[in-house]
């Protein structure tokens, strides 16, 4: 696993000034149920989504059929904005883990409110930490890479540890077979994660971190996560 792998990915939320976000999240809310799906592979892109609260997953489906589960996504988030820069449709889909709650953004308002906060820059940041995390996943032994997913849920979610998962769903994130996520599993131990048919428990989070402290930089506490500095709206030209 590479020694520059960075365990804590911030939200937009986290990039931006609150009161930016605080108006991103004023237009119309709507809460999910688990297990719906809120934007679909394929369609066209005409709003985005800002997740208020809940735990969603992003999922790919390939032209063979084989679906590949490439993010987990929290509070704090923007879903589908890659569809409204260039891309037209979506090329995931995202499902609900958990009840949430979201703001509908229509696509041109999205847009205005980019370029008026010249959020531009923020954006790029997140979407290169975003295809990092997607490429980081697949790189080191299958017990650290299944450590480094279950503190991602934990982080993502604002400090959950139950989770409305099966094994399937981290081979497909981590890129492995059932059986390999069985075998990490049991690795991991029961003091560190216990599994179920459909729902993930994590019980040791330092016991994970520390076991990827050997083959990762030291990272913050993932359940206290020091937010990173505000990218204020003067610090980019409006070019960008």
């Amino acid at each position: 696993m590479s020694e520059d792998y960075p365990l804590s990915l911030s939200p937009l939320r986290a990039l931006v000034p609150h009161e930016e976000w605080v108006e991103l999240t004023r237009y119309t809310n709507h809460t999910y149920l688990a297990g719906r799906v809120l934007l679909r592979q394929g369609e066209e892109g005409t709003h985005v989504l800002a997740l208020v609260s809940g735990l969603v997953k992003v999922v790919r489906t390939d032209r063979d059929g084989r679906q590949r589960l490439l993010a987990f996504r929290g509070p704090g988030e923007i879903l589908g904005e890659m569809a409204l820069q260039g891309v037209g449709v979506r090329m995931a889909s995202v499902w609900t883990i958990s009840k949430c709650k979201a703001a509908l953004v229509p696509g041109e308002d999205f847009r205005r409110f980019v370029e008026n906060h010249r959020l531009a820059y923020p954006l790029a940041v997140m979407a290169s930490r975003r295809l990092l995390e997607q490429t980081e996943i697949h790189d080191g032994a299958v017990h650290e890479r299944l450590a480094v997913a279950l503190l991602r849920l934990v982080e993502v979610s604002g400090g959950e540890r139950s989770f409305d998962l099966t094994r399937e769903d981290l081979a497909q994130h981590i890129g492995v077979g059932r059986k390999a996520v069985s075998k990490a599993l049991e690795r991991l131990g029961q003091d560190l994660v216990e599994a179920g048919k459909r729902r993930i428990e994590v019980i040791g989070v330092e016991g994970l971190r520390e076991m990827i402290a050997g083959h990762a930089t030291p990272v913050r506490d993932v359940l206290h996560v020091t937010p990173r500095p505000v990218l204020r709206r003067r610090t980019f030209p409006r070019s960008l």
